[in-house]
């Protein structure tokens, strides 16, 4: 009867140890894709910014441009 409890307590050790693995490695898999939407974030938040500037500095120079054909 004990050896039962004790093959039972060794599979169940053995469950928690993959699930404690399998966790681990979700926790990362979790945190490498935060990061790289946190990358993908400021990439287009500086690519709206340089969209501005150029729109800024079209608007700017087509005024200019208008304005000389006038």
């Amino acid at each position: 009867m004990k050896e039962k409890f004790d093959t039972v307590i060794e599979a169940f050790n053995m469950v928690t140890e993959r699930l404690d693995r399998h966790e681990q490695a979700e926790e990362e898999r979790f945190q490498r894709l935060e990061s790289e939407v946190l990358s993908i974030k400021a990439d287009v938040s500086e690519i709206r910014k340089d969209l501005n500037e150029h729109r800024n500095n079209t608007e700017l120079h087509g005024g200019k441009i208008k304005k000389e054909a006038s």
